[in-house]
């Protein structure tokens, strides 16, 4: 009965009903060694949103400068090939994995994000940031919320790349003489030339 079952578990798993990892198989990483890798994307647009953790977004309210983002997406992009992840094996052996892809990341890296105020703000008694001002060194970006954020021209120095599915969540790091609300605009451009303007972006945020 045992030898019955066993052999009808072997069976399952040569013809691919019941997937298994890839160092059972070929005693290699996921990917077995010969995957091909996840086709890149070129970045054709993208969209500026607001985030707030823990709690739904009200655009009459202001909210801890720790909590509110400026979240930028790729709203649109187009693959540089069509690679594919293929069943291994051959002729009616196939072998299915139960291996996760790596993520697919866009061709361009982003090479300049800045901010412009469009309104002034008061960061001190006595001192403001004037219209026009290019305030980029007084917010933080990270990828997630979660993840340790850093300074916007440290961030740039590492020649980043977006990956499909992650976004740039940007904050302000700076304290304010009063509630205000922060009114910008806010440029991404890429290493291939292509250059993207969000104009008059708001963040209303809690002294």
């Amino acid at each position: 009965m045992q030898k019955n079952f066993v052999a009808f578990f072997l069976f399952l798993i040569l013809f691919g009903a019941i997937p298994v990892s890839c160092d059972i198989i070929c005693l290699d990483t996921c990917g077995c060694g010969n995957n091909p890798p996840p086709p890149s994307f070129t970045i054709k647009d993208f969209e500026a949103s607001d985030f707030l953790v823990g709690q739904t977004f009200n655009p009459d309210f202001y909210y801890p400068k720790e909590d509110l983002y400026k979240l930028i997406e790729v709203s649109d992009y187009e693959f540089l090939s069509q690679a594919e992840n293929p069943i291994r094996g051959t002729g009616l052996v196939q072998v299915a994995t139960a291996c996760s892809p790596a993520p697919n990341k866009s061709s361009e890296s982003i090479t300049i994000i800045k901010i412009t105020a469009k309104k002034q703000i008061g960061i001190s008694l006595g001192k403001d940031i004037s219209i026009g001002s290019d305030i980029s060194g007084y917010f933080l970006v990270s990828n997630y919320p979660s993840n340790s954020s850093e300074t916007i021209s440290e961030y740039l120095k590492g020649k980043p790349k977006i990956y499909l599915g992650d976004g740039l969540f940007l904050k302000w790091n700076s304290p304010l003489v009063e509630n205000q609300e922060l009114v910008f605009d806010l440029e991404i451009g890429l290493s291939n030339g292509k250059d993207f303007v969000f104009e008059n972006e708001k963040m209303k945020l809690l002294k």
